[in-house]
């Protein structure tokens, strides 16, 4: 059969792993047999308006104003051609493979076969890897070089995930380090003071405001739930969880469900804080660790008709290294398709600083927070007293190997309209060539001055950038909520009008090349809220091509 190589869907260069990873064995003969879904990203309609081009007339409406379109024109916009879904459908049938979904909003098809049959039938030796890493290692199937296409799907088929199962992400969440203990710490409706929530009317009477999580591991353990909004004198919210791609959460102590609380609680207890009489649902999209449970957690966000989340907050990531170009490329049409329904992605910048823990001594982006549709988190130490700012200045613990905001400039995507248009024109320190910079704005993150959160059954002192996600996301929420309609993305607005509705930055660097300065820059971004100068430029019903029903 006539194939071709897909670009961009090799991780391995043929022959030869990443370093840190290497083959354990080949697949046994059961594994051989057993059944496994594949994703395949198509390809948007051919001669139609394209998502990048709606993104750009999004971000002109909202500075001119133009009538919102219904979600008929919307799919029949993004939608893939109906010839291009046949044509994959009859494929898939032909090779004996089952059509699980068809999702043509999102452009995706997702197909179950034995693993050998699909080895085969996308031309890759598929086998057990294993990846060192520094606390510990862990095992995946995987495979050297590109996937290869049928000839037929060629430039119809832009991505295919599934056949590669590896970790892609991890939590972007400190603890105070041993040499370093917190001086202070603050509860979240003491942070959403600092920064000047805004408070909705009648403490959020009869408003229902609902946000989503991207959760790859951990659970949200009741217990916590009620001690920590007890503690707080709130009412908790209503947790809803989602189950991507037959996902069951599991208990992760040490790990995963500290992140997993930190948002909640986070989210949770800025909200309540500001609307304590509100109907407040958090909806966790509980997927695999995957390029492929991450993409589909994303579509699940964009396209979720029953809980209409109004943001979604993303504490997970890594290097743009750890992922292949048509893992980004794929999440990253996600996230703008997402964002033109009015969604308001939010994603931590990493924790340890411009390098990204990466040992090259070149710097490195974090993904999905170089992604141009997601408002990317960077961190910040706080100091304040009584609900008043003090100091702020960009975290940066690494000389205690106690970590550092991530920052810097993408290698994949080039610097969106809304940066390119208002002077902001990020070059990498490596390269030398403009990227989409990184962060957009930033929040304490510094776990010495932390969060107080309430996890596994004790209050602790956290950190990371995994905070300010959830902290943004709440923020956006209440915006949201405020003015009637879903937001979509801010960056247009804020970059136009040169972040003046932040706390600007202007110390510290995140270890490498970036340093603040007055303004924008690859450190801390705009710097840190202002909600209610935010709400004020944001909370006008603007136009957005969220769907109508």
């Amino acid at each position: 059969m006539e194939s071709v190589p897909l670009v961009g869907s090799a991780y391995h260069t043929p022959y030869r792993p990443r370093p840190g990873h290497r083959r354990v064995r080949d697949l046994t003969v059961h594994e051989w047999h057993q059944p496994i879904d594949v994703t395949l990203m198509l390809r948007e309609r051919p001669g139609a308006l394209s998502i990048a081009h709606s993104v750009a007339w999004l971000h002109e409406a909202q500075r001119r104003g133009v009538q919102r379109v219904s979600g008929e024109e919307l799919q029949a916009q993004h939608a893939c051609a109906e010839s291009d879904r046949a044509r994959v459908a009859s494929w898939a049938h032909r090779n004996g493979l089952r059509v699980l979904n068809d999702d043509p909003l999102t452009r995706r098809v997702t197909v179950r076969g034995r693993t050998g049959h699909l080895s085969e039938l996308f031309g890759v030796q598929l086998q057990q890897m294993r990846w060192e890493r520094p606390h510990g290692s862990v095992e995946y199937r995987g495979h050297m070089g590109p996937v290869r296409l049928a000839a037929e799907l060629s430039g119809v088929v832009t991505g295919v995930f599934g056949l590669d199962d590896r970790p892609v992400a991890e939590p972007q969440l400190r603890q105070p380090h041993a040499s370093r203990p917190a001086i202070v710490s603050y509860d979240p409706p003491e942070i959403a003071a600092v920064y000047a929530f805004p408070r909705m009317p009648n403490l959020g009477e009869g408003m229902h405001i609902t946000a989503g999580l991207i959760e790859l591991g951990g659970v949200a353990h009741r217990a916590d739930v009620e001690s920590a909004f007890t503690r707080l004198a709130l009412p908790p919210p209503e947790i809803v969880n989602v189950s991507i791609d037959g996902t069951v959460p599991e208990s992760d102590p040490d790990g995963a469900d500290m992140e997993v609380a930190l948002d909640y609680q986070v989210l949770g207890a800025m909200v309540q804080a500001m609307a304590p009489r509100a109907r407040v649902t958090i909806v966790a999209y509980n997927a695999p660790n995957s390029e492929r449970g991450f993409m589909n957690a994303v579509a699940a966000a964009a396209t979720d008709r029953l809980h209409r989340p109004q943001a979604a907050s993303i504490s997970w990531g890594s290097p743009e290294d750890n992922w292949t170009i048509q893992g980004m490329r794929a999440m990253d049409s996600l996230f703008a398709s997402g964002s033109l329904r009015g969604v308001t992605y939010s994603a931590a910048a990493g924790d340890a600083g411009s390098s990204n823990a990466e040992l090259d001594g070149r710097q490195h982006a974090e993904f999905p927070a170089s992604s141009p549709h997601v408002w990317a988190c960077g961190g910040t130490t706080l100091l304040a007293l009584r609900g008043h700012l003090i100091s702020e200045t960009v975290w940066n613990e690494l000389a205690l190997d106690a970590g550092a905001a991530g920052s810097g400039v993408s290698w994949v995507f080039a610097p969106p309209d809304y940066q390119a248009r208002n002077g902001v024109q990020p070059r990498s320190a490596d390269r030398h060539t403009p990227g989409r910079g990184l962060p957009d704005g930033s929040g304490v993150a510094d776990p010495v001055t932390g969060w107080n959160i309430v996890a596994c059954g004790k209050l602790m002192i956290t950190g990371g950038t995994s905070a300010v996600a959830p902290m943004y996301t709440a923020l956006w929420s209440l915006i949201a909520a405020s003015r009637g309609s879903r937001l979509g993305m801010p960056h247009p607005i804020v970059y136009a009008r040169r972040g003046r509705a932040f706390n600007d930055v202007v110390q510290g660097n995140t270890g490498g090349p970036y340093a603040a300065r007055k303004g924008w820059d690859a450190a801390s971004g705009w710097g840190s809220p202002n909600g209610r100068a935010l709400m004020r430029e944001l909370g006008q019903r603007q136009h957005s091509l969220e769907l109508i029903r």
